[in-house]
């Protein structure tokens, strides 16, 4: 059986792909990241194979199931789109064909089914997807290769999608105020994935643009993507959905500097 294609009908020009600008160690730095980004999203995949299972589960309106159903097969084709970019910018023997595993996901002991399947589509979406969501605006606002800026226009156009479907799901429970659990578990839910971002990016060198412009955002940069996403729209969305946030003041307080 012939493998589906990476690029899922979006094109993407391999063969024009031409690493000898950036030197070996911008090479080295971008590769990485795409690599460890190869890694998860592979994770998503199986992240969002649970939540497909658990709101099928607990029941939800049909075209929320579908996008997060959808999402599992998004995942596997960034996973290898994200390979291709690690190869061409390391080499074929530094990247492995394959990975394995699955995520830890948060097992938030003691809350219902009902409460768990909430928490776990506002981590993974609301948060987690819609982060990425506006780190990858930023970098392709500052990618100029051309095979890079076509790589993450295939990428960010499923992660909007991602976080989307998050967004109308809370709606949805946030109309029939059935958001229990959420405002307690929101400070260890920021930590998770702002927080674990933002330290990351700290750990970024900084940048001339040369490596930017290879799809990749340097310590400035997405510091500010990051808490830009976190100000302008993860909690405006939370705030008119009547999400408590009295809990998570601080931590919000803290990652915005």
């Amino acid at each position: 059986m012939t493998a589906p294609s990476a690029e899922s009908g979006r094109h993407i020009p391999w063969e024009s792909f031409d690493a000898g600008a950036l030197p070996a160690a911008g090479r080295k730095i971008v590769g990485d990241t795409w690599l460890e980004r190869m890694k998860q999203e592979h994770l998503a995949v199986g992240a969002f194979s649970l939540l497909a299972q658990e709101l099928a589960q607990d029941g939800c309106d049909e075209t929320v199931l579908s996008l997060v159903t959808r999402a599992a097969n998004d995942e596997v084709r960034h996973t290898e789109v994200c390979r291709r970019m690690a190869v061409a910018l390391l080499g074929k023997d530094a990247v492995p064909a394959r990975v394995r595993g699955l995520p830890k996901v948060p097992v938030h002991a003691g809350a219902s089914r009902e409460a768990r399947v909430l928490l776990h589509v506002v981590e993974m979406c609301c948060l987690s997807e819609t982060l990425t969501g506006v780190y990858f605006t930023e970098m392709l606002a500052r990618a100029r290769q051309p095979t890079s800026r076509a790589v993450l226009e295939s990428l960010l156009q499923d992660e909007i999608d991602h976080g989307r479907v998050g967004w109308a799901y809370l709606s949805w429970r946030a109309q029939g105020k059935r958001l229990d659990g959420l405002a307690e578990a929101l400070p260890a839910m920021l930590d998770r994935t702002a927080g674990r971002a933002l330290r990351s990016a700290e750990r970024s060198p900084e940048d001339d643009g040369l490596m930017e412009s290879y799809g990749w955002l340097a310590r400035t940069s997405a510091m500010a993507a990051l808490r830009r996403a976190l100000r302008d729209v993860i909690v405006p969305g939370f705030e008119t959905l009547g999400v408590d946030l009295s809990a998570a003041r601080d931590a919000i307080d803290t990652f915005l500097g």
